[in-house]
Parts: structure tokens; sequence; C-alpha cells
């Protein structure tokens, strides 16, 4: 059994189909979806609450305080079905693009963990974290460090794993089987403790130990998800605009200084 979690923090629409989406999902595997709330807006807990009701969401934890992403994971973790042997960590702003995704996953999961995308030297090569597969009984004995509250926690999670033995896995070309919006959950995660950290002690974490990645992995199309969800494309072209607008400005700026 997968036990997926799902921390949400607004970003009603975007959660909202990233919760129908999974919902799409085609495997032999018993999955459940945990979703913990980090003291979103009332629309956004009204949304999450009538989902539950309709069964999209097996459980709900509604908290009355943004603990962040580690902390938040890590609670959700306790929630876990006793039977279930794997935890996915998911974002709320993904969209799941292939019904077959977790079989594609645990066909190249070894002991350790599974993720889709690749973050490069930055400061060290290694898998991101907006759906990360990992087995219980590893995230129970290392779970995210609370003092990275972001995405940091995920990275040495990864390096743990690697340094005692486990495999780490990132598929690098996923976008048939999963895609991620990013940011849409506003930007309280810069407030978060442990952003800032020198990035020397970001790879002593991995002692030289690397992740292995995978570039593309075959999907059987017939399992392809299309959506025409005209709201979602509608806010993903108004984010554009006003990026391009910050941007024009920006280079304004910096030819008035230059003068």
């Amino acid at each position: 059994m997968i036990s997926i979690i799902m921390l949400v923090y607004n970003a009603k629409v975007f959660t909202k189909h990233a919760i129908k989406t999974i919902s799409k999902s085609k495997t032999d595997e018993d999955i459940e979806l945990i979703i913990v709330d980090n003291n979103s807006n009332a629309q956004t807990k009204k949304m999450l609450l009538k989902l539950q009701r309709k069964a999209y969401i097996d459980k709900l934890l509604l908290l009355k305080e943004n603990i962040y992403f580690a902390k938040g994971n890590n609670v959700g973790s306790q929630l876990c079905d006793k039977n279930s042997d794997k935890i996915i960590l998911i974002n709320s702003d993904v969209e799941i693009r292939n019904a077959k995704w977790l079989d594609i996953m645990l066909r190249y999961h070894k002991k350790g963990a599974t993720c889709l995308g690749v973050c490069e030297n930055n400061p060290y090569t290694r898998g991101d974290g907006y759906c990360f597969l990992i087995n219980k009984e590893c995230f129970y004995k290392y779970g995210l460090d609370e003092k990275f509250e972001w995405w940091w926690s995920v990275t040495k999670l990864e390096a743990q794993l690697l340094r005692d033995g486990y495999d780490v896995t990132a598929i690098r070309n996923h976008e048939n089987i999963l895609h991620h919006f990013g940011g849409m959950s506003g930007k309280a995660w810069k407030k978060s403790k442990g952003l800032e950290i020198e990035g020397n002690e970001i790879i002593s974490w991995f002692k030289n130990k690397n992740i292995n990645i995978i570039e593309n992995v075959p999907i059987d199309p017939k399992y392809n998800i299309n959506y025409k969800n005209l709201y979602i494309q509608s806010i993903l072209k108004l984010k554009n605009i006003k990026m391009k607008i910050k941007n024009i400005i920006k280079n304004m700026i910096e030819r008035v200084r230059r003068k």
C-alpha cells in the first residue's frame, strides 16, 4: 500500500486540480491520499472538506498554523495506514498526465527513494522534491530535518539515504508522466528556516555519493490523461504576463542606472 501525502497552503484551484488528477490513477497498489493543510484561507479549507465528503481525500488534517514543508510532511507521515510500506510526498500544484504514473515510478524504485525531476549542481546534483517516493521504514528512520523547513530537508534526506547504502533515483524527463506548475502557493515559504546555508555544507552531506539519473522512461500512451482546464490556463497566462512586465521594468531600471 502507498500513502500519498500532500501538503496544502492556499492555491485552491491548483490544489483541487491536483487532487482530482491523482484520483485518476490506475494501479494494482492500494493507495490513500492524506492532505495536511497548513492553515490555508477559508475557501481552500471549504474546498478540501467538500472533496473529503466526496471521497477524493482519505484523511484530512487542518492545522491552525503554517508549519511549513518539513514538519508538515513529518506530521502527515504519522497518519499513514499501518499497512502502507511506501510514502509519496507530492506538491499541491502538480498535474498527473499518465494514469500509470505510480507504476512507472515503482518500476524504477529500489529501496530508498525515487523522484521526478533533477536539480543540477545547485550546489550538488540531487532529485527534486515535488514528487518523492520513499520506503516508509526509511522515512520513519530519518524523517525530514525540521531545522531545514523547506527544500533542503529533502536534499539532506537524500544524502542520508545514499550515505547509508540506499538508492536514490531521479527521472529527468517526466512531463508526459507528471507536470509541476511550481510556485502556486505564494511566497510564505520565504519565511521558513534553513534556507540560508553554505553550499559546501550541503556538498559535505553527500560524501561523494551520487544519485542515479534516468533520462527518459517509456510510457503506455493509452493511459495518457488530457485536461482542458481553462481557468488554470488563464491564471498561467496572467502570471506569465506579470513576469514579462516585471522583467521589462527591471531592464528599464538597469538601463537608467547605467546612464
